[in-house]
C-alpha cells in the first residue's frame, strides 16, 4: 500500500477540488432510490474514515454507488429517505436509502484508514416498508456490521439485530470481477471439489449444542410465564402453542451446527468453481508452495465465514422464535392486558 504526502495546503486544496469536479457523482452515488410506495428503507451509519455502500443485483452486476461517507476530500452524502426512527445519537455521519421490496441484492461495505482496508458483503431481501439501519465501525484487527431491523412500539423506538448471511449471487456469475465465472463442470471437477468440500467440513468444529429441554424444563418455565401473566388468565389452547414454540426453537437451536454447515458448504463449493483443475488436484494435499498459500489463505477465510455464519444462524433462530411468540400473544390479544408480551 502506498501513501502520498501533501507538503502546502495549496497541493492539498486543488486536489480535493479536482477529486470534487471528477466525483460529483459519487457525492450522492449512482445508486437511484426504489420508487414502490410500500419500499424498505435502509440507514447505513460509518463510524469509520472512507466507507461506502455498493449495491448489487441481478440487473446491476458491476454495482451501483451510494455516496461516500466521512471522507476528507468531499463533502458527506446528504441522502435522506424521512425514515421514521431517528438515527443514534452518536451516529457519526450517515446515509438513507429506499431498496426494492423483496428483491435479493447483494450489499458490500468498504473502508480504509491510514493503516487498514476493511470490507464485508452480504445478501439482504428487504421487507415491504420496513425500516433497517446497517452500522459499520472497527475494533482493533477488524471491522464490524450491524444490521438492525426498526420499529416504533407504543412511542418507543426498538432495534432487533438481524443475521447477515454472504452466499453470493449466482445470476451475476462471470458478468463483473466480483463474481467471477466458474470453469465448466466436468465429472472429474465435480468430484475433486466434492472430495475437497467434504473433507472440510469433517474438520469444522461443532461446538457445544443446545441440549434438548426436557419436559420437566419446558413446564417450569411455562410455570414462571404464568406467574408473570398475574391475573390474566389465558386459554389451555394458548399454552398447548405456547409449549409447541418452545420445543421448535430448542430443535433449531439443536440445529445450529447441521444449518451453519449448509452454509459453509455451498460457499466453499462456490468459492472452489472458479479454481484450475490442477489446483483442485492437489488442494487436500499440496506440493507446489503457491497452492499450499492459496489453500492456507482459503481456510482463514473460511473459519472466519463459519464462525460469522454460527452467529448468524443463532440470531435467525431468536428472531424467528420472537416473531412465533409475538404473533401468538397478537392472536390472544395479550398485550392489551399485559405489558410485557412478546413483540417483534
Amino acid at each position: 500500500m502506498s501513501f502520498t504526502i501533501f507538503n502546502t495546503l495549496r497541493d492539498f486544496t486543488a486536489l480535493a477540488l479536482l477529486c470534487c469536479l471528477l466525483s460529483a457523482c459519487s457525492v450522492n452515488g449512482t445508486y437511484p432510490d426504489a420508487s414502490e410506495p410500500d419500499a424498505a428503507k435502509l440507514r447505513f451509519i460509518a463510524n469509520t474514515e472512507n466507507a461506502t455502500l455498493d449495491y448489487y443485483d441481478a440487473q446491476h452486476c458491476e454495482g451501483l454507488t451510494t455516496g461516500m461517507l466521512n471522507n476528507i476530500l468531499m463533502a458527506d452524502t446528504g441522502r435522506r429517505v424521512d425514515m421514521t426512527v431517528a438515527p443514534p445519537a452518536d451516529a457519526k455521519s450517515y446515509l438513507e436509502i429506499k431498496l426494492k421490496p423483496g428483491k435479493e441484492a447483494f450489499l458490500r461495505i468498504n473502508t480504509n484508514g491510514g493503516f487498514y482496508v476493511c470490507g464485508n458483503a452480504f445478501n439482504f431481501t428487504p421487507q415491504p416498508g420496513e425500516e433497517y439501519e446497517l452500522t459499520l465501525d472497527t475494533a482493533p484487527g477488524r471491522c464490524t456490521m450491524l444490521l438492525q431491523r426498526l420499529t416504533n412500539i407504543s412511542g418507543r423506538d426498538l432495534r432487533r439485530p438481524l443475521p447477515m448471511f454472504e452466499t453470493g449471487l449466482p445470476a451475476c456469475n462471470g458478468r463483473s470481477p466480483l463474481f467471477p465465472k466458474p470453469l465448466p463442470d466436468t465429472p472429474q471437477r465435480t468430484a475433486l471439489i466434492n472430495s475437497i468440500v467434504e473433507a472440510s467440513a469433517l474438520s469444522v468444529p461443532d461446538g457445544v449444542e443446545n441440549p434438548r429441554g426436557s419436559h420437566e424444563r419446558l413446564d417450569s418455565l411455562i410455570t414462571e410465564r404464568k406467574a408473570q401473566l398475574g391475573p390474566v388468565k389465558l386459554p389451555e389452547e394458548y399454552w398447548a402453542q405456547y409449549l409447541q414454540n418452545l420445543k421448535v426453537f430448542e430443535d433449531e437451536a439443536g440445529n445450529k451446527h447441521e444449518r451453519s454447515l449448509e452454509f459453509y458448504k455451498s460457499v466453499y463449493r462456490m468459492r472452489l468453481q472458479g479454481t484450475e483443475d490442477e489446483v483442485l488436484k492437489q488442494w487436500l494435499h499440496p506440493t507446489d508452495e503457491t497452492v499450499r498459500a492459496r489453500v492456507v489463505a482459503n481456510d482463514k477465510m473460511m473459519a472466519q465465514y463459519y464462525e460469522n455464519t454460527t452467529k448468524g444462524v443463532a440470531l435467525e433462530t431468536v428472531n424467528r422464535h420472537l416473531k412465533r411468540m409475538s404473533q401468538l400473544d397478537s392472536r390472544f390479544d395479550v398485550c392489551e392486558r399485559f405489558s410485557g408480551c412478546w413483540q417483534y
